[in-house]
């Protein structure tokens, strides 16, 4: 069984191809939200900034505006964050799927 397939979401994640720019204290880069869920993004660099896990992150788009949150995981090119949960954050998202998909 793949690893994808054997972790239990909170919310479903829903593959994307969302282009937009990472913010941490150690750099920034643009990329593509690979995945979004209610409650967190899977975040391709196209450059490494140094993203550690607990780092706090700002993600900024023109499809769902600025985010922010905190790095999870890093694997690669590709960092999870957790989104900072607001009722902003939902509205952000909620629109994304009303408007952009």
């Amino acid at each position: 069984m793949a690893y994808k397939d054997s972790v239990q979401r909170v919310s479903p994640r829903n593959d994307t191809k969302i282009t937009g720019t990472v913010t941490c204290k150690t750099g920034s880069s643009s990329g593509i939200v690979r995945d979004l869920s209610e409650e967190g993004i899977c975040f391709q660099l196209l450059f490494d900034i140094g993203a550690r896990t607990g780092q706090e992150v700002t993600i900024r788009s023109e499809e769902l505006g600025f985010l922010t949150g905190m790095v999870r995981w890093v694997r690669g090119d590709r960092i999870g964050i957790k989104l900072n949960l607001s009722s902003n954050t939902a509205a952000q998202i909620s629109s994304y799927y009303k408007f952009f998909r």
